[in-house]
């Protein structure tokens, strides 16, 4: 090992950009060790919580220092200090819903090893800002313990906030929705995998867990990779840039990764005004008072804009209008918890499935399949989600009458009668974003029928095409190696490409001959036939079929019906459409090359990272694959096409002793040019390979790495 090692010592208090940055003065000095392996991925090594917090605080100031305080300023309630006006209402949002607010408010009564981790993740940050002056944003200050557990809330406001705008549409058109950041530039989520596989199922003895969650490569939901290891935990994953606890990952006894799903975990409320006093509403036989206060949004001209917001019993107001005497409220099941970082501290000190599941009994987060194993062998599968017991024969798909006391929530659904499939004989699950009945494929998945009202959004689609491909492959595989394992996980194949090759030959084969155009396609059609369906970056097939896919299928998510029809609901209209739809995916390439109409895959299907490109060996969508990287092809510049969503932390987890663990993220652990890891896992990426993630000092050994000794001063 070439290990580099530094000393960091900060203990005094020191000015920055005019602002006085208190360093704590030693009580308990303790030293921690942030060693890097090459990848950029701290490991941080300290007897206490408070100081793997402090090492870590550190790290992500080195890396991301603007990110993590931007996400604090976003969960708090104060982008308007970076944005200006533009952010009103996304403040006005995470106000009404007192992410932070809940935090502090229970901060007193969480348990010491909780707050010490957010306390030192607060002073390493801070501790950073004061060594480091030039870096920090004009508009930063001190930022407070409580602000990193408010930015791990965030994630369960988006899905619950668009579920409920939604239902709120129902009242009327003019109504529109809260605006609360999800446009699709900032957050436009499409799906995440996630598979476990049992001990007995596996060639080494020790049971796997995958993640792969589909995310946004920027803003908020950017994820950064970290271990943490103190005398009280030793967990290794990925966390939001902002949050002190990574929460994809593992520890040496439990993994877990989390899915999207949409449980009915949101409520939207029609309010009476009373006429003589708008600050009333009708509540049972009477009126009552809304609960109010004034807030102020600062502007970074140092101008202000001051209004009024408003809580019902509900929860938070979102339309207040005496006009039309009447108010919106909205019931969400993320409002009003305390205890998120508590249950997720008891989480990541699980020593087995069954202490897993008894943390996330608390029930403190809204929504989110998980898939876990553990390390004495045993998987489940959980449709997780915050769901009242709401009156037999409600539609609470609609707005609710906010008179009523009986349509105020008290009672959630347990997570123990929650849909899911634990501890299967078969020994294997999977979810990616399908319903809990398509887990296996088997007997042993829940039936719809039996699922709690509410815990899963009814649909016709039960499936998705990830799922369905995902599940050939786990059924297929009776001794599960290491190798095969990580093939499975970073998998390029287009799904789509199999039953649609043997779709467009048997079309070819009965109707090809009468197609008026059938010179022109025949080439692309013999090409589309040959092909294997892999992400070859230097063929322009996958490039065509993508775009073919998409014009015939008329499907951003080609579903699995789709896919699976009968060769035999093949007539000439079917036919017709497919060719024609080909013709049309060779003309659009055109369009976008003024040097011919082949684009091989590598060219238009990039990440750009540090100044460089680097192409993707991988599908998207329609024609998507396991792992996937997705960019919008709808344009007409090819020099500014880029992938900037999709598979954001792939992630393989042996439950072995000693426990392995191998990884990927597409954009790495930062973007200063300084950095020697810039741009290395982004590399990896593209090419789908897998890195180690070292979990012991004897697996960093065997890696070049650098050492940061700190001071807490604490």
């Amino acid at each position: 090992m070439n290990l580099q090692i530094t000393n960091e010592r900060f203990v005094l208090a020191m000015s920055v950009t005019g602002i006085l940055l208190a360093v704590a003065a030693p009580t308990i000095a303790e030293d921690v060790r942030v060693i890097r392996d090459p990848w950029g991925v701290p490991h941080v090594f300290a007897e206490s919580n408070h100081g793997v917090g402090y090492g870590y605080g550190w790290a992500i100031g080195e890396d991301r220092l603007e990110e993590a305080l931007s996400a604090m300023w976003t969960a708090t309630g104060r982008r308007t200090e970076i944005d200006g006006e533009k952010a009103i209402e996304i403040d006005r949002t995470f106000r009404l819903m007192r992410i932070a607010e809940f935090i502090e408010e229970g901060w007193d009564e969480y348990p010491p090893a909780v707050r010490a981790i957010g306390e030192g993740y607060a002073d390493g940050i801070n501790a950073y800002m004061a060594a480091h002056p030039d870096e920090v944003p004009s508009w930063a200050e001190p930022v407070q313990p409580s602000w990193g557990f408010a930015v791990g809330r965030l994630v369960n406001f988006w899905p619950t906030l668009g579920n409920v705008n939604g239902e709120r549409r129902g009242l009327a058109p003019s109504l529109a929705t809260l605006d609360f950041g999800m446009s699709d530039e900032h957050w436009n989520p499409i799906g995440s995998n996630g598979w476990a596989v049992a001990a007995d199922r596996t060639a080494g003895g020790s049971a796997f867990i995958a993640a792969d969650p589909h995310m946004p490569w920027k803003h908020e939901f950017r994820l950064y990779e970290v271990h943490l290891k103190s005398d009280e935990i030793d967990f290794a994953g990925a966390g939001f840039i902002g949050s002190p606890l990574p929460v994809f990952g593992r520890t040496p006894h439990v993994g877990w990764t989390w899915t999207a799903n949409r449980p009915d975990h949101g409520d939207v409320y029609r309010l009476e005004l009373n006429p003589g006093n708008p600050e009333q509403y009708r509540f049972g036989d009477g009126w009552r008072d809304f609960e109010s206060r004034a807030i102020t949004y600062e502007l970074p001209d140092g101008s202000s804009v001051d209004e009024t917001i408003r809580w019902s019993v509900h929860g938070p107001v979102t339309r207040h209008d005496p006009t039309e005497g009447m108010a919106v409220a909205y019931w969400i099941s993320a409002y009003g918890l305390v205890d998120p970082p508590v249950q997720f501290y008891e989480m990541v000190t699980a020593r087995d499935l069954g202490e897993l599941e008894a943390a996330m009994s608390r029930m403190q987060f809204a929504s989110f399949n998980m898939v876990a194993a553990d390390s004495k062998g045993d998987v489940f599968y959980v449709n997780g989600g915050r769901v009242p017991r709401r009156p037999e024969g409600l539609n609470a798909r609609k707005p609710l009458d906010g008179s009523d006391p009986d349509l105020v929530w008290k009672e959630m659904i347990p997570w123990a009668e929650l849909p899911g499939v634990r501890r299967p004989s078969i020994g294997w699950v999977q979810n990616c974003n399908n319903d809990p009945s398509t887990t296996t494929g088997t007997d042993l998945d829940p039936v719809p029928s039996e699922y709690p009202a509410g815990t899963v959004k009814r649909s016709n689609k039960k499936d998705t095409a990830r799922a369905w491909y995902l599940r050939q492959l786990l059924a297929a595989e009776e001794e599960l190696d290491e190798e095969r394992a990580k093939e499975i996980l970073v998998d390029g194949t287009m799904i789509p490409h199999g039953p649609m090759r043997e779709r467009l030959e048997a079309a070819w084969k009965s109707h090809g001959d009468s197609y008026p155009d059938r010179d022109r396609i025949q080439r692309d059609v013999a090409a589309m036939l040959e092909w294997d369906g892999s992400p070859d970056i230097n063929s322009p097939v996958p490039t065509l079929f993508l775009l073919w896919l998409y014009l015939y299928s008329d499907q951003a998510m080609v579903s699995v019906d789709f896919l699976t029809r009968p060769l035999d609901t093949i007539d000439d209209d079917d036919a017709f459409r497919m060719f024609d739809s080909l013709r049309d995916a060779r003309k659009r390439i055109g369009k976008l090359l003024p040097f011919g109409s082949d684009l091989p895959w590598g060219l238009a299907h990039v990440i750009r990272k540090g100044g460089r490109s680097y192409s993707v060996e991988t599908g998207m969508y329609p024609a998507i694959s396991l792992m996937n990287a997705n960019a919008d092809l709808r344009g007409s510049d090819i020099s500014k096409m880029q992938c900037t969503i999709g598979s954001a932390y792939v992630a393989l987890h042996e439950m072995s002793d000693p426990p392995r663990s191998w990884t990927l993220t597409p954009i790495g652990q930062t973007d200063r040019r300084d950095r020697p890891y810039l741009r290395k896992t982004t590399e990896q990426f593209a090419r789908r390979e897998l890195k180690p993630l070292p979990l012991t000092l004897e697996q960093l050994a065997e890696y070049d790495t650098t050492e940061t000794i700190l001071t807490t001063g604490r």
